[in-house]
């Protein structure tokens, strides 16, 4: 599996989902005008761009956990994407609220920022190294 291929695939899909979270967000806000939504700034998406060029770097070290057999490649990719968010955005997700007090819709919207980037992430790479394998 050919890592650079993979580390865009990654890249893309953290992109992707801050489009969908700015998409999402939008519609919020149209629905209902007084919710406030913490906004995603350029720094937001680089970030999340970041994560998932080092989803792909986590995927490919660890071979697209091969160990895992007999489940479609979309099991593989949640499960990775779900195991990445519990160990890496849910720890850091507490740590800021517990130092910045913030408010519980806050972390929530965070926290499913972090989770939509880590399961598209899981998705894309587990659907890359399906086709590329």
């Amino acid at each position: 599996m050919d890592l650079t291929y993979l580390m865009l695939t990654g890249s893309l899909s953290g992109l992707v989902s801050v489009l969908l979270h700015s998409i999402l967000s939008s519609a919020r806000t149209t629905v209902r005008p007084g919710a406030t939504i913490p906004p995603l700034q350029v720094s937001d998406a680089l970030l999340h761009m970041l994560y998932g060029c080092g989803f792909a770097l986590l995927f490919w070290l660890s071979w697209g956990l091969a160990a895992v057999v007999a489940v479609p490649w979309w099991v593989r990719g949640l499960v990775f994407g779900c195991l990445c968010w519990l160990s890496f955005a849910v720890p850091s997700l507490v740590g800021l609220a517990m130092s910045r007090g913030l408010t519980v819709l806050t972390i929530a919207a965070l926290a499913s920022r972090w989770a939509t980037t880590s399961v598209i992430a899981g998705l894309a790479c587990a659907w890359s190294w399906e086709r590329m394998m």
